[in-house]
């Protein structure tokens, strides 16, 4: 049993080497298409269809990077770690100069309690020109470190502010900062340049509200108790705040 088997592993190998241009150039376009159909299921949410296409496209062109890519943010949503990082580390052997894949594995590396080497790769993209938004891995360095060196977080957060005053990330992070830091007037600058009147978490309304509280301001800490309650009733703020008198 096992010699036929290998003598199957070989003869599908001689048949992939053989293969003319043509074909392989037929394989890739397969590739591509059903890698597009698994990204948009993706993004509708249907993840079983969506991992369906890019095992094709995976199986169809198994050197073709993006098919790769695709399936460690599938797995990734999906919880399974290892099947992640061996398909963002094969997608980065393939083509290791995609800053997309570079900025999403060094989120993965993150979760996974890898800072180093998720610094790595967000300082590669952040300094590639081909990146579009070269703040968000600046921003995403910050989070990543933050808890272990705060004062490199705020350099981060700050030079992603540098490219972009109003990040919206960076200046949730800066504001948070802040606050751990009893620093409340920086805190309530940063919040208002977020704007919390039109994007708001039930995060950063209960650290306006203990902001303007420790500044005196009662009305405002009221105001944005009141919004927890009734824009995020579900959440664990919102419990804390039901009651709350400033």
């Amino acid at each position: 049993m096992k010699k036929r088997l290998a003598l199957a592993l070989s003869g599908l190998l001689l048949v992939a080497a053989c293969a003319t241009p043509a074909e392989r150039a037929e394989r890739r376009g397969a590739a591509q298409l059903n890698t597009q159909l698994g990204v948009n299921y993706a993004r509708q949410g249907q993840y079983d269809l969506a991992l369906e296409k890019l095992l094709k496209a995976a199986d169809q062109d198994s050197e073709y990077a993006p098919a790769h890519s695709a399936l460690a943010v599938i797995y990734q949503t999906r919880g399974d770690r290892e099947a992640a990082e061996r398909e963002f580390r094969k997608a980065l052997a393939l083509d290791g100069s995609d800053p997309t894949v570079k900025n999403n594995f060094g989120v993965f590396l993150c979760e996974r309690g890898k800072p180093d080497e998720a610094r790595r790769y967000f300082m590669d993209v952040a300094k590639d020109p081909r990146f579009a938004a070269p703040e968000q891995a600046w921003t995403n360095a910050g989070i990543c470190i933050k808890k272990t060196d705060p004062e490199q977080a705020e350099r981060d957060f700050r030079e992603a502010l540098r490219l972009k005053p109003d990040d919206r990330d960076a200046l949730a992070q800066m504001a948070i900062l802040s606050f751990a830091r009893q620093d409340f007037l920086r805190t309530r600058a940063f919040l208002q340049r977020y704007d919390l009147k039109s994007r708001a978490t039930p995060e950063l309304l209960s650290i306006a509200a203990r902001t303007e509280m420790a500044l005196g301001d009662r009305d405002a800490a009221r105001d944005y108790a009141r919004r927890i309650v009734q824009e995020f009733p579900e959440s664990k703020e919102a419990a804390t705040f039901a009651d709350w008198q400033p």
